[in-house]
């Protein structure tokens, strides 16, 4: 039966930590959702199928309330679809806007930078990633890798790091490493539960652009995504691991990791770091996101 007492609501879908369309990570944003409830966002994130969909459920003057949504469950913060959504309230106008996004994980501080022309750049604060101890069994996460066991470890110890999700980290000397991984994800789930982790990030300092810091692909089957194409928690969690084991300076810096271009959604992550008596004191994760997709919600 068709429900006569239809409402219609504004939809767009960012393709996000991207400049370029169907890119980067898809962010699913639900406008003027005040009036859905939690069922009704569950299924709307259902049928939109994003990785993440975020619902504005309130938005006075700098401050926007939004809760998001993965397709079978709510959580509680999304960094690329708070970019998305940031690109998209930035409006036209020149300039740096500050604005408190209120989510389930608490109040985060968003800056845009606006520049005519150009997509406008947005910046989340995050905590401080802090390091976690893990007694990692190399053999079993090299075959879950795939790759020989003296490939890993060779200047930094496999370690955690937590910046709301929790992280491993496997540092490789190349480049090429890096872009033939082909993970046995049954393993790697089984890995990320031994070590309680979400997620399972390889890395090189070798990049494909020059002008980037860093290559990464992020595998996360133990929570139902094989390799996501843009992450940036745990680029953020990264920046805190980079900085203990020695790959960058103690100095307040910005670091560019690429990501993605394997699974065909080329990214760019930028972390900005400020330090303090050696340590991360201020941690800043954004970028850019193009919109894709407009349309209407149809309730």
């Amino acid at each position: 039966m068709i429900n006569t007492s239809e409402t219609e609501l504004p939809i767009v879908l960012y393709d996000c930590f991207s400049n370029q369309r169907f890119g980067g990570n898809v962010g699913g944003i639900v406008l003027d959702a005040a009036n859905l409830d939690s069922i009704q966002m569950q299924k709307v994130a259902r049928e939109i199928n994003a990785p993440v969909t975020g619902f504005v459920t309130g938005k006075d003057d700098n401050e926007i309330t939004v809760r998001f949504f993965m397709p079978g469950a709510e959580i509680a913060m999304c960094g690329h679809v708070t970019v998305g959504l940031f690109s998209h309230f930035a409006g036209n106008s020149d300039g740096i806007k500050d604005f408190v996004m209120k989510a389930s994980a608490g109040d985060v501080k968003v800056q845009v930078t606006s520049k005519s022309g150009t997509l406008p750049n947005v910046m989340m604060q995050l905590s401080p990633p802090t390091m976690t101890q893990n007694d990692v069994d190399l053999v079993a996460l090299a075959s879950a890798l795939d790759v020989a066991g003296s490939s890993i470890g060779t200047r930094a110890s496999v370690a955690g790091a937590d910046a709301g999700l929790k992280h491993l980290f496997v540092h490789l000397e190349s480049l090429a490493e890096v872009e033939n991984l082909s993970p046995d994800f049954q393993k790697l789930t089984q890995v990320s539960k031994d070590n309680n982790v979400q997620t399972i990030a390889c890395f090189s300092m070798e990049t494909v652009d020059a002008a980037n810091t860093l290559h990464i692909r992020d595998f996360c089957p133990a929570v139902g995504v094989d390799e996501v194409p843009a992450s940036g928690t745990t680029n953020g969690a990264l920046a805190g691991y980079l900085l203990e084991h020695g790959f960058i300076a103690k100095e307040d810096q910005q670091i560019l990791a690429e990501q993605g271009q394997e699974i065909g959604r080329p990214s760019l992550i930028c972390s900005e770091i400020k330090i303090l008596e050696g340590k991360i004191d201020t941690l800043k994760v954004g970028g850019q996101a193009v919109a894709s997709v407009r349309g209407t919600l149809i309730i």
